[in-house]
């Protein structure tokens, strides 16, 4: 090819003050915003990291110090350069970054003033600044290089490290509009921000605050940030399916199956809900270099979010030279995954799918093997009418068909009640109360819901049956407490374990 000579080009530098604009648009939220300066407090190689912020009497500020590495003069008017780094370049295994642009575009967001005060171990001390108005007035690239006297009381506490560096954000015309939100809420509205703030910054980096003698300390105001596992790994009751890795072991994926609502304390309900809740946040959670990037859905392949599935959550971990194929954004708020990987993702979405409805359909008191019951045993069939699925009471349900036998109605008196029954299930209220509180049709407690004298005689029955034909009494306890509604609570089992056991209690 041959080489163009010089003087076919010209000089065509952005408009600095159409260009800043753009770069406010970058669809940050607040909470995103920080997190990715966190990013750069984490590579600086950071063990604690403080998030303040004030409302100053309707002109608020933010800062976020950390006790990192520090930045040198040099280092400092690098960073502050919009672009400051080529994602196509070779980088640290540890860089959260990858376009240069995290720090500005994340600062940009959210204020129009941005002051950044560094110290090195040596002492080194550096400070820079943007500001956006001023770049508005001079329609030039300028950056400050004096802290400016409003913000000298917010850097000061940077003065108690042996180093680090503080980003002070001022000017926080994206935080609060002011314009359409009267002052007397503006300000408990600012507060109630750094909420969202510090459960976000408790997810996205999760495996940071939890790596033992490794791991990050993040307070947001007076709150220490308590890592959110969204797995529960410290509930005995969540599976970990088997680890798939691929390319040299660069990326890994790990299926988890949550625990059944039973199965779980009221708080770990309420926490592994995250900030979507329990039905949004299936899916994938991807990380790079474990810090999330997903939290949750199913990346951009056909499969919606459904109730059933909830428990799956697949942990998808890459390395951070592995951007371009995926995808990831400046925000590190989106990925989509290669061509070469969609089938094996896509049947791992679907195997934890499969994995996490069985979860989701338990009840207490399962029997421990089941393998000779089938749904014959269910007072409830599933049945399948054209497009549309109708529940039938099951004609052939053994303890259904004990209690008729004892009354004997006549033939036509069972269909009417069985037609009143089966044609006024509510389908629809159960689905709508069931997605306003999970599950909250079962698992009543026990002491609330016990089943009456006659049902307990009824299943002693049972098991007396069973035992005369041949079974041994472990086995015909798994029996009977697999069958309708015998395995609907534990009380059936405890009944038979008394008699197994010699007890007295005859009913």
């Amino acid at each position: 090819m041959s080489k163009v000579k010089n003087q076919n080009f010209e000089k065509c530098p952005p408009k600095a003050d159409a260009m800043i604009n753009s770069l406010r648009a970058f669809g940050y939220d607040l909470s995103m915003a920080i997190a990715d300066l966190i990013d750069n407090s984490i590579f600086a190689n950071a063990r604690n990291i403080w998030i303040r912020y004030g409302w100053n009497e309707g002109d608020p500020w933010i800062s976020i110090l950390d006790d990192g590495n520090g930045m040198t003069e040099d280092i400092l008017k690098v960073a502050m350069r919009l672009g400051c780094q080529n994602p196509d370049e070779e980088r640290s295994s540890g860089d959260l970054g990858r376009f240069g642009l995290g720090l500005k575009t994340a600062t940009f967001s959210q204020c129009k003033l941005m002051t950044v005060c560094s110290r090195t171990a040596d002492g080194e001390k550096s400070v820079r600044y943007w500001d956006l108005d001023h770049v508005q007035r001079v329609k030039e690239w300028e950056v400050g290089t004096e802290v400016r006297p409003e913000t000298v009381p917010l850097i000061k506490p940077l003065d108690k490290l042996d180093h680090g560096t503080i980003v002070v954000w001022q000017n926080l015309d994206r935080i609060i509009d002011q314009t359409t939100v009267s002052f007397d809420k503006a300000e408990p509205g600012f507060y109630e921000k750094f909420v969202t703030v510090a459960f976000y910054l408790e997810m996205i980096f999760h495996r940071y605050l939890s790596a033992g003698k490794s791991s990050i300390s993040i307070t947001v105001g007076r709150h220490e940030c308590k890592p959110w596992d969204p797995y529960l790994t410290d509930n005995g009751f969540t599976q970990e399916l088997s680890c798939e890795r691929y390319e040299d072991g660069r990326i890994s994926v790990v299926p988890y199956i949550l625990p059944h609502i039973s199965k779980r304390s009221a708080e770990e309900t309420a926490r592994g809900s995250g900030p979507k809740g329990w039905n949004a946040q299936q899916g994938f959670y991807v990380y790079r270099n474990k810090r999330m990037i997903i939290s949750g859905g199913y990346l951009d392949f056909d499969i919606k979010p459904e109730e059933h599935f909830k428990l799956g959550r697949i942990l998808l971990d890459i390395t951070n030279d592995m951007d371009h194929d995926w995808n990831i954004d400046v925000r590190k708020a989106f990925a989509s995954p290669p061509d070469r990987l969609r089938s094996d993702l896509l049947r791992i979405a679907k195997a934890t799918r499969n994995e996490a409805v069985k979860i989701y359909r338990a009840r207490t008191g399962r029997p421990r093997n089941v393998n000779h019951v089938n749904t014959a045993s269910d007072i409830w069939l599933k049945k399948r009418i054209g497009e549309k699925i109708v529940y039938r009471l099951n004609r052939g349900n053994p303890v259904l068909k004990t209690i008729l036998d004892e009354i004997q109605p006549a033939a036509s008196w069972i269909r009417k009640l069985f037609h009143a029954i089966e044609s006024t299930v509510p389908h629809r209220l159960i689905i709508i109360d069931n997605a306003e509180s999970e599950d909250c049709h079962v698992n009543i407690p026990p002491d609330r819901d016990m089943p009456p004298e006659s049902m307990l005689n009824l299943c002693r029955e049972f098991y007396q049956n069973e035992i005369r034909s041949g079974r041994s009494p472990e086995e015909a306890i798994d029996i009977v407490t697999a069958i309708e509604p015998f395995n609907s609570h534990p009380a059936y089992r405890t009944q038979l374990e008394i008699l197994l056991e010699g007890g007295t209690d005859n009913g």
